[in-house]
């Protein structure tokens, strides 16, 4: 195929041709109903793409028939394509938002007894369930999994300036334990997973070093 596809145009409810790639691919590898729109992602194609996910070893949210730049990387390295910036930020450039076009609704540091810690310890950007999160600066992921209590599904991203910044209630993620990845990069999306009251990104700003609550500062990169 020896095209280009861009993970931001490849979602439900897009009709392009980087859809019209993904389709093919998954066609040869999965099987794909002819019924499905040629470069429409529909029900049928989502289902598909589970399947793939499904294939890669992946398996409940992570196989929710959205692509994740590891799964769609996959798809292109095995039937010829390869996947473009995701599209939200430049990879690489100034990041404003961890949550692209979005900003601080509750910030840190407020101060409330609900909280252990007796105060907020991040800044919260409300925005729609399933909204891509990026990541504010060049780094390695150092976890990536469902076990953070009450921070619900959750990323730690050891970036280049020696911080270590916490994506907290994350509906997916998009990266796994060990990846690079670049400033504008989409590591996962807003969910409400944990302890929360409606759909958005808990984003907390550590030093290095093992993880310790609220052994944190007003998130800054």
């Amino acid at each position: 195929m020896s095209k280009t596809v861009l993970l931001s145009q490849v979602k439900p409810g897009a009709h392009n041709d980087s859809v019209l790639v993904v389709q093919k691919a998954l066609a040869a590898a999965v099987g794909l109903d002819s019924s499905s729109g040629p470069g429409v992602f529909g029900r049928l194609t989502q289902d598909a793409y589970a399947r793939w996910q499904r294939h890669l070893g992946f398996s409940g949210a992570q196989a929710d028939g959205i692509p994740g730049e590891v799964s769609l990387k996959k798809l292109g390295d095995r039937f010829g394509f390869k996947v473009g910036p995701d599209g939200h930020q430049p990879p690489g450039g100034r990041v404003v938002s961890p949550v692209p076009k979005h900003h601080v609704t509750y910030p840190f540091g407020v101060k409330n007894p609900r909280y252990k810690a007796g105060y907020h310890t991040g800044d919260d950007y409300a925005a729609p369930d399933e909204t891509p999160v990026v990541a504010v600066r060049n780094g390695t992921v150092r976890w990536s999994n469902d076990n953070g209590g009450a921070y619900g599904r959750w990323i730690g991203l050891q970036a280049d300036n020696g911080r270590v910044y916490v994506y907290c209630h994350l509906s997916h993620r998009g990266a796994d334990v060990g990846q690079s990845v670049k400033a504008g990069q989409r590591i996962g999306k807003v969910g409400r997973t944990g302890d929360v009251t409606g759909p958005h990104l808990h984003f907390e700003d550590h030093p290095a070093g093992p993880f310790v609550y609220a052994q944190c500062r007003k998130p800054s990169w």
